[in-house]
């Protein structure tokens, strides 16, 4: 089981083309070379109800590093439940 995600410090979003994982070094500010990202947030929840509310217009997915853990579009979908007024 993973530990638990600490939700008040600054987490960093990226958007990949599906079938893409990230290493550490896209998550930080010198990744030119993508498309959209990387985005830091201040707060995990805040960057994952970002990632899991934007809608998809193109083949990119969202992954989250948090601290030294990365969070892949897997798991992110399968810590989501979705409240009664947002949208799957």
């Amino acid at each position: 089981m993973s530990d638990p995600i600490n939700q008040d410090i600054a987490v960093v979003l990226l958007w990949l083309e599906e079938g893409l994982e990230p290493d550490a070094e896209m998550f930080g500010s010198g990744a030119k070379d993508l498309t959209h990202g990387p985005e830091i947030w201040p707060r995990f929840d805040q960057a994952f109800r970002n990632a899991m509310n934007t809608p998809r217009t193109d083949e990119r997915l969202p992954w989250i590093k948090v601290g030294d853990r990365i969070i892949g579009p897997v798991e992110l979908r399968k810590m989501y439940v979705p409240s009664a007024n947002e949208e799957y």
